[in-house]
């Protein structure tokens, strides 16, 4: 009979230990220390419909951006780091639409940001945070005219960034998520003088996907 009970006993016991090796605990969330990188992609939406001396000015229509995140961890809720992006608006509309100064620009902005993300629910698999950056932008427009001329307006200034995202663990090292941001980049005279604007602003909407050690 205690021959029957312990041939039982370990025959429940296998399963259990072989299930505690199947699932394993995962550690997620995120804590003071850790380094994280991210690769971000997905498209831009500009500022539109300007007016300046009775024209309407589309320095672009939708279009792509794609950068790259590093920052470290100082606390479970704030994060430091760089940030550096690109953004290619699509073509603006027609200026002097069927003249023989027929014109469209095609923008794009690159920055380079110090960044901040402050972290919700940072012992979670799942968070919310809040991005924010500031540093330095540089803008370039390119007026393209019917015969193959064009002209270039670019300046290079103060820029920053603001947004909020939701992430997920996809396993102790590998996050993905998405977001949405707001840039603003302020302009020089020259450019101000053209488009009648002391700055540009545009916004993105991102996917991403992000490792961490």
């Amino acid at each position: 009979m205690k021959k029957l009970l312990l041939a039982v006993a370990l025959l429940l016991a296998f399963p259990a230990a072989f299930a505690q090796t199947y699932y394993p605990v995962n550690d997620y969330g995120v804590g003071g220390g850790m380094n994280h990188i991210e690769f971000y992609g997905g498209m831009v939406l500009p500022q539109q419909a300007w007016r300046h001396d009775g024209d309407r000015i589309d320095l672009g229509n939708t279009g792509w951006t794609a950068g790259l995140l590093f920052y470290r961890n100082l606390t479970r809720v704030v994060g430091l780091g760089f940030d550096g992006s690109y953004a290619q608006f699509g073509d603006g509309d027609k200026m002097n639409e069927g003249a023989a100064n027929e014109s469209f620009y095609r923008t794009g902005v690159a920055t380079g940001l110090l960044s901040m993300r402050l972290i919700a629910f940072p012992r979670h698999s799942t968070r919310i945070y809040f991005p924010f950056g500031v540093g330095v932008g540089h803008f370039f427009t390119r007026e393209r005219f019917v015969d193959g001329s064009h002209k270039t307006y670019d300046c290079t200034n103060l820029a920053g960034m603001g947004g909020i995202g939701l992430e997920f663990d996809a396993d102790e090292t590998v996050t993905f998520g998405v977001e949405g941001r707001m840039y603003l980049m302020s302009l020089n005279n020259e450019t101000k003088d053209k488009f009648g604007k002391g700055h540009i602003r545009y916004f993105d909407i991102i996917a991403k996907l992000g490792f961490r050690f």
